[in-house]
């Protein structure tokens, strides 16, 4: 894990890109796109997308406004140059905590989530905009039933996004507002009607984020202390409305895994900065710096984030579904790093792995039986479910055993070996039960049966309707880019499928099947 940072880190900005009318020719600037300033090239700045993008087959985001997360000080915009206000250092009789968010009163039931509510409600003032309270209802319905079971493992009682992330929502307003943009996003997405209304709720929770971490920032500055600024509840709704935020981006567009990452970028700060607080109490705080951690192993083995970044499950937690296996997996993606940092390919190709493939199988089956030791505590019953979450774990152990092969061992694995866990993933997948129901665990594993095709083109076909089909049924358009690189991997006969996804992050290009 990365150390941990300063807490200034947190505070955001927002920066407007206007396109001019004429293109300008003194090197790239703020008005250029954002794919080209990263390639340190001049933009042409041509509407809708930048002809140098076009030409070499990259993404434009195009110059429209963007959201990131800076260092405390406004780069655009009214507060342009200014930082964090000076305030008098705190004195004993005078020290209190940030609030925790704006004040609000109860939003509408949705299914017996949220209770109705009299009176005006002061977010419509914060937010004029504010959806009246039969849409609100209709949303937040909607993330229940639809976008809660796919963010976990194995949907139930026990989702914590249901049990805990709904009701706070119901009590901070700036959670409520991602949760409301999501969800507008989602069912655009998956009904076709597009809604401005989740864009402008993104902002608007955005800067309301921003407005929060000034102040607790700002006091920091002054010398309070972090532990007493940030209790448990701003931390809980700030990490959860930033992950929210970062699910929104991946359903937004195509390429919204980068603009996610923005978001979690965020939450991994916060997390490392209260690494020394005490919030192994909160119940709800360890499950979301989980569900971060299980995104950042995952997204780490293609998108080609620094390894310490990655946010690592919480100490208490080693009983949890899958946390032996994402460790285990993690460990390989960094040493695989090492191999790469350690100089041109003649010299990477003489390391030996700190492990034997021998030796590397029977730690993954250690894993997979911890696997479904944890999972015996959600008592599934003895039905499909049942069965399919046992191939799921089957199919992540022989998905882990191919990427072990690839990337760190590289041509020294017997050709058996790899036909016997390729023949194995396949098998699995086609033999779910009900693939609808586990979709949200699909991804990652068939985007690494999808690079041990091996120019098959029945496995092929049967891959890339199985990606079209994820992005349909998850309503998250990122996973379309996933499948653009599988395309691009069958069509041009590329052997190593980890360089390709290199390539395509060195050109702005994420590939993250999470």
């Amino acid at each position: 894990m990365a150390t941990n940072p300063s807490p200034s880190n947190l505070e955001t900005s927002r920066e407007e890109i206007t396109p001019p009318k004429q293109p300008n020719s003194s090197g790239t600037g703020s008005q250029d796109c954002p794919t080209c300033v990263r390639r340190r090239i001049r933009c042409d700045r041509s509407l809708p997308t930048c002809a140098k993008c076009s030409k070499k087959g990259l993404t434009c985001p195009g110059y429209g406004p963007r959201w990131r997360w800076a260092n405390g000080i406004a780069v655009r915009g009214h507060l342009k140059g200014r930082t964090a206000p000076d305030i008098e250092r705190p004195t004993k009789s005078s020290t209190l905590k940030a609030s925790v968010s704006p004040t609000s009163t109860k939003s509408p039931e949705a299914d017996g989530i949220f209770r109705g509510i009299s009176g005006i409600d002061p977010l419509e003032m914060l937010f004029p905009d504010f959806p009246d309270p039969a849409t609100r209802a209709r949303l937040l319905y909607h993330y229940d039933k639809n976008i809660a079971g796919l963010m976990v493992w194995i949907d139930s009682e026990r989702n914590e996004y249901r049990k805990l992330v709904l009701p706070l929502a119901n009590r901070q307003p700036v959670l409520l507002l991602a949760i409301l943009a999501i969800s507008a996003q989602h069912l655009a997405v998956t009904t076709n009607i597009e809604s401005s209304f989740s864009a402008r709720a993104r902002d608007a929770a955005v800067s309301m984020i921003s407005t929060q971490i000034r102040q607790v920032t700002s006091r920091l500055a002054a010398g309070y202390d972090l532990n007493s600024e940030i209790d448990v509840d701003t931390a809980v709704w700030m990490l959860a409305s930033m992950l929210t935020l970062a699910s929104y981006e991946m359903a937004e567009s195509e390429t919204g895994a980068t603009a996610a990452d923005s978001h979690r970028q965020a939450a991994r700060t916060l997390v490392n900065a209260l690494a020394t607080t005490n919030r192994e109490s909160n119940d709800l705080f360890n499950f979301l710096r989980n569900q971060l951690s299980i995104y950042d192993i995952l997204a780490c083995t293609t998108s080609f984030m620094s390894t310490r970044e990655v946010i690592r499950p919480a100490p208490s937690h080693a009983n949890l579904i899958f946390s032996e296996y994402l460790g285990l997996l993690h460990q390989v993606t960094v040493f695989s790093r090492q191999i790469d940092d350690s100089g041109p390919s003649k010299i990477s190709s003489l390391i030996e792995p700190p492990i034997t493939p021998v030796e590397a199988r029977a730690r993954f089956e250690l894993a997979r039986g911890s696997t479904l030791m944890a999972a015996g505590l959600l008592e599934l019953a003895w039905d499909e479910r049942r069965h399919d979450f046992v191939r799921i774990v089957d199919i992540y152990h022989h998905a882990a055993l191919l990427y072990t092969y690839r990337s760190i061992f590289r041509g020294k694995v017997d050709a058996l070996d790899i036909s016997i866990s390729t023949n194995m993933l396949f098998e699995r997948l086609h033999q779910l039960e009900n693939r609808h129901s586990c979709m949200q665990n699909l991804p990652w594993p068939v985007l690494i049966a999808g690079t041990e095709c091996g120019g098959n083109q029945e496995r092929e076909v049967f891959i890339a309707s199985l990606y079209e089909d994820i992005a349909k049924d998850m309503g998250f358009k990122h996973y379309l880019e996933v499948l653009h690189f599988l395309k691009d991997l069958w069509s041009n006969g590329h052997g190593d499928w980890l360089q390709l996804a290199r390539q395509y992050s060195a050109n702005g290009k994420q590939i993250v099947a999470v």
